[in-house]
């Protein structure tokens, strides 16, 4: 098991990477009783899930067009509260372990462009605070795949 301090320093940086998307970053606490951020990507990655949306990787703006798409799907979906705060996890080597970061929308956030990286490509889980929706993004072989899934 990973000391302390060192998963505290993980989480630091892994929360100031999600800030520089724009988002507001709070220290509040995941709900507890909301699925974890292993068992929400269970239901966006198995072999049974088709894409809500895809996004071709050869289209001339493709991380913008990722960030509007997701950004009607989310919504249109009720991943948001009244507030505009959602939970979100981002791809980085054990993120699953860090859980949850409580986030609020903010006007002009750009997810998809400022998480992308070069060789590793782009993975994002969104869930509503409530644990009923959640809405990924990831990156597949040719496209970009937008999937939303309603639990409970």
């Amino acid at each position: 098991m990973k000391p302390t301090h060192v998963i505290n320093s993980a989480r630091e940086a892994w929360l100031s990477r999600i800030a520089t998307t724009g988002l507001a970053v709070s220290n509040d606490p995941a709900p507890a009783d909301v699925p974890s951020v292993s068992e929400a990507l269970r239901s966006v990655a198995n072999w049974e899930v088709q894409p809500t949306a895809t996004i071709s990787l050869s289209d001339p703006d493709p991380l913008q067009e990722v960030d509007q798409q997701w950004h009607n799907l989310a919504d249109l979906n009720g991943l948001f509260e009244s507030d505009g705060s959602f939970l979100l996890s981002i791809s980085e080597s054990g993120a699953s372990s860090l859980g949850w970061a409580v986030v609020k929308w903010s006007p002009g956030a750009q997810l998809a462009p400022r998480l992308a990286r070069p060789g590793e490509g782009l993975d994002f889980l969104a869930m509503s605070r409530d644990g009923k929706v959640v809405c990924a993004v990831t990156e597949e072989e040719y496209d970009y795949w937008i999937v939303v899934q309603h639990l409970r």
